[in-house]
């Protein structure tokens, strides 16, 4: 029985995440990537079924891949967050996959080193 559920459990990989992308979301997701790696050391990329986790002990941070952009879900509490710019949106009180309270909808990195000021935020 357990040998059964074992080859039943699927390991979600970058790739899997990557593939539902388009070009424009995975180069996104790319050069956030790289910078999310760069805030600290020892930050781990763990894929699941419906994002891409990023933890150094716990998340802090989420991906999600969309045809046009990317979701980055940013792992705080409502109210925690010093976000002057107004960008993450508070998804506390509505059905989201990523962990945290807070979402940013990206098409572009034109904000990039605003989010990473967000997401360092939450890096304990």
């Amino acid at each position: 029985k357990l040998k059964e559920v074992k080859e039943n459990i699927k390991v979600y990989t970058e790739e899997d995440h990557l593939n539902n992308g388009s070009d424009t979301s995975v180069e996104l997701y790319e050069k956030f990537k790289a910078a999310i790696v760069n805030l600290a050391d020892g930050i781990e990329i763990i894929p699941q079924k419906f994002y891409i986790a990023f933890k150094k002990g716990s998340n802090i941070s989420d991906i999600e891949m969309q045809k046009k952009g990317l979701k980055i879900f940013i792992n705080a509490k409502t109210g925690t967050l010093d976000d002057p710019k107004g960008l993450a949106k508070d998804v506390s009180n509505i059905g989201h996959r990523g962990n945290g309270d807070y979402q940013i909808q990206i098409e572009n990195d034109k904000d990039l080193e605003y989010i990473m000021s967000l997401i360092k935020q939450v890096i304990k």
